[in-house]
């Protein structure tokens, strides 16, 4: 009798739960069926998705109420309550989605292309609030998968083991240069992009497609707005402000963007050891110009001046380092001052013709004008001293002794005048799933570089290297101080690059193919090179909305100037472009969860590199070994979650594991015992092995006009060595970089709403934000310092980067 009441409990049950459905058909607003749309219950995990002509049908619970979910990229998500339905009862139910510009389609994607294409898409918006002493579009790339930097106070990164160097950047199709000459972050202006100007921003860590230039690790493509109204916006902070402002003319045939920026960061450097009187200056001006001459025809021009100016006259520095058997302070006192000027010019102007709806050809010439100065004349007197360790003393963490005294001068005069003038085409052509891409370039390039920079060393009383003694003897007329780190160059190239590039995309069913190549020659060193790459995308049919992507190519990046000097100041005219081959597996995973939308992404990549060039790092200064002895690899996996972990308002977190290390040819030495040592492979400077970085949103409940923004970073140690020490010794590390920064804003006046305080409505919106950075108060190294104390040992001086710091920042818009 049991068994059969709870075979008829189970069967009722079943009844009561699957008895009962809703079905329809899923249109757009042009009444065009929609297939593979997420139909959800909600507060329910079940759910089901739409067929090839829009229809669906799903099970509900009977005798309850229920909120269905209807969502769909690229449209607004559809909530219908259903009323209670009586056991096998059937509901039809036909829904009309339109056509989206809210929180969806930000959060998801804008483009389904970019999902297939090895392209992350970035929202402008979150350049605006997300906490940081840099700002700008590169705050936001830092918490990007893949994507490292130690260093707040630079806008440089690195990507999956590459270098600053190694990374393109395109403004309106255009590549664009940073300073050459900068050998510190707080040297550092702004970057060439113009947050205020953007209208969209595409990034890619690897496997990126023919038509992105030749650099080994990343692509960061930002395309310039093209205004439909007038608009204009104000930002002011304890750093800096900029100004904007954009329109059109009454026919709309030509629109304009203006951007203004100033950038100080006296106020984060008075934060550093040494105290000084800072005094940075960075400034631009860019516009914009845009003006369609016919339907088929528009020309543009893209300028930018930019001017910087860094001064220090640096006083004194306290430095405690060491642990705490061995704790030390550094104490410095200097003279002199550094005074660096860098100005950019930069201008391009480019014409667009469609002769019909499927083609479209471009021609782009541009010129890029850089003159940098670096002088500086310090001289260093220090004292080490030993620190009071024993924590029953009165002493305790007070001076014991002295370690060691001595001084230090370093002296630089460096000049660097560049002129890059590019001429170009571009062509395009579409016919519904086909697309064809090429370019055509030349490129002609002038820099006129000259070095020279010195350290003289004199530790405990005598010089260091000093010449030969002369007690008792006539003393030597011809004797010289030897200088050390001696670098005096003087660098004149003139040369000239073609390249091209034709690449094929296809949409075939489910797949995606993009397969194309790339070619280009340096007259300087007559190197002629050829880079094919493909990449295959895969988007099945399933219930969840998922992409598998493929990619593999060939990417070479040939010398600029810096790669040809070695350390003493001579050229290699010998040296040839470093080689890297991507391979790169992929997914990318759309998803629902609490009825809001996530994105969950996947990459496992691996590079093989040839030919490449040994290099240091010091700060954000490169120095190349100028030699192609190299060979090695960079393998790992990244990871990223996005979506709304909070409701109305998105969140991501990034996590990358990565290895890179090189073997370097002739590398050998011979040990104590006269055994000959091969080092192998050893890891490389940017070999940071964890990277993980959150940046997470929420608000007041019930009250999105006060919101909270997180931004946390933390990287592993970077691999580091003494001076002048050969590769195979830099197996040091520095400590891992922790940094949190967090802001605080309120909304003064919403956008299209009318603010309670009269004066407030000449603005469009208005907000306002404090920031703390580096919360925690963390003391995070860039780089070292060196010194010796009387017996020659040689001690690492961290230099520590910013401490805990407010920013208050109020953003206007008109």
């Amino acid at each position: 009798m049991k068994a059969h009441i709870l075979i008829y409990l189970f069967v009722f049950s079943v009844l009561n739960l699957k008895g009962q459905s809703i079905e329809g058909k899923i249109t757009d607003s042009k009444n065009i069926p929609l297939g593979s749309v997420n139909i959800s219950i909600i507060n329910k995990s079940s759910g089901i998705i739409s067929d090839k002509d829009g229809n669906y049908n799903i099970n509900i619970e009977a005798n309850r109420s229920h909120v269905i979910a209807f969502s769909f990229i690229g449209y607004q998500i559809e909530k219908i309550r259903i009323p209670m339905l009586k056991q096998g009862q059937k509901y039809k139910l036909n829904i009309v989605l339109s056509e989206s510009n809210t929180i969806l389609k930000d959060i998801i994607v804008k483009d389904q292309k970019s999902r297939k294409n090895n392209l992350s898409r970035i929202k402008t918006k979150h350049v605006e609030v997300i906490p940081g002493s840099n700002g700008g579009i590169e705050s936001v790339l830092k918490t990007l998968p893949g994507v490292s930097s130690a260093n707040e106070l630079s806008s440089q990164y690195s990507v999956r083991g590459g270098n600053f160097d190694e990374n393109l950047v395109y403004v309106n199709g255009i590549e664009v240069y940073r300073p050459f000459l900068i050998h510190s972050g707080q040297q550092e202006g702004l970057s060439f992009v113009n947050s205020d100007l953007v209208g969209s921003i595409l990034f890619s860590a690897g496997g990126f497609s023919a038509k992105y230039g030749d650099k080994m690790s990343s692509v960061l493509d930002i395309k310039y707005k093209k205004p439909k109204k007038t608009a204009a916006s104000l930002s002011l902070s304890l750093l800096g402000g900029s100004a904007h402002f954009e329109g059109t003319n009454k026919n709309r045939r030509f629109s304009y963007l203006f951007g203004i920026r100033h950038k100080t960061n006296q106020y984060l450097l008075n934060s550093l050891d040494t105290d000084a009187e800072y005094n940075p200056r960075f400034s631009d001006l860019q516009t914009f110009l845009n003006y369609k001459l016919n339907t088929n025809w528009d020309i543009s021009l893209l300028t930018n001046i930019s001017k910087n100016q860094y001064q220090m006259i640096p006083q004194d520095r306290n430095t405690d380092f060491g642990t705490f058997n061995e704790a030390l302070r550094l104490t410095i006192f200097f003279e002199g001052q550094e005074l660096d000027k860098y100005e950019t010019y930069f201008g391009a102007l480019s014409t667009k013709y469609n002769p019909n709806t499927r083609l479209q050809l471009q021609l782009t010439t541009s010129a890029f004008q850089t003159f940098e100065q670096e002088n500086f004349d310090i001289l260093g007197e220090y004292w080490l001293y030993q620190l009071d360790n024993n924590l029953g003393s009165d002493n305790f963490g007070d001076v014991a002794f002295d370690r060691g005294v001595g001084k230090h001068i370093n002296h630089a005069r460096n000049s660097l005048d560049a002129k890059v003038i590019n001429f170009s085409h571009k062509g395009n052509y579409n016919n519904d799933n086909t697309t064809i891409n090429w370019g055509l370039q030349f490129q002609k390039e002038e820099i006129d570089d000259k070095i020279s920079e010195w350290t003289l060393i004199d530790s405990a009383g005598f010089t260091l290297p000093h010449p030969s003694d002369s007690i008792g003897f006539p003393s030597d007329p011809n004797q010289t101080v030897t200088i050390n780190n001696l670098l005096k160059s003087e660098i004149n190239i003139s040369s000239s690059r073609q390249s091209g590039f034709i690449e094929y995309s296809k949409d075939i069913n489910s797949f995606s193919l993009n397969a194309g190549t790339r070619s280009s020659y340096w007259s300087y060193n007559e190197e002629l090179l050829v880079s094919p790459r493909i990449s295959l995308a895969y988007a099945p049919n399933w219930e969840k909305d998922v992409v598998f992507r493929l990619a593999s190519g060939i990417y070479y990046q040939s010398p600029f100037y810096k790669e040809l000097r070695y350390p003493n100041g001579e050229l290699n005219n010998n040296i040839l472009s470093q080689k890297s081959i991507h391979y790169v597996l992929g997914s990318d995973y759309l998803f629902y969860k609490w009825g809001r939308p996530f994105k969950w992404i996947t990459e496992l990549y691996y590079k093989k590199l040839d030919n490449l060039i040994p290099y240091k790092v010091d700060n954000v200064r490169i120095q190349y070994l100028a030699e192609n002895n190299s060979s090695g690899y960079a393998t790992g996996i990244d990871f990223k979650i996005n979506g709304e972990f909070v409701s109305g308002v998105e969140s991501w977190a990034s996590l990358s594991i990565m290895q890179t290390e090189e073997d370097i040819i002739g590398d050998s030495y011979i040990d104590s015992e006269g055994n000959t040592i091969e080092p192998g492979y050893i890891p490389r400077p940017t070999d940071q092995r964890i990277n993980f970085s959150l940046f997470f949103q929420d608000y007041i409940p019930g009250n999105l006009n006060y919101k909270m923004h997180l931004n946390m970073i933390y990287g592993s140690g970077l691999p580091f060595g003494p001076p002048k020490s050969e590769k195979y010794q830099d197996i040091l590390r520095i400590p891992d970089y922790r940094r949190v920064d967090i802001g605080f804003s309120a909304i003064l006046k919403s956008e299209n709403k009318r603010a309670k305080i009269r004066f407030m409505n000449i603005f469009n919106s208005a907000w306002i934000s404090a920031e703390v950075f580096n919360l925690l108060d963390i003391n995070n190294t860039v780089s070292y310092l060196w010194v010796s104390d009387i017996g020659g040992r040689q001690y690492a001086v961290p230099n520590y980067l910013t401490r805990r710091q407010i920013n208050l920042k109020l953003i206007l818009r008109f």
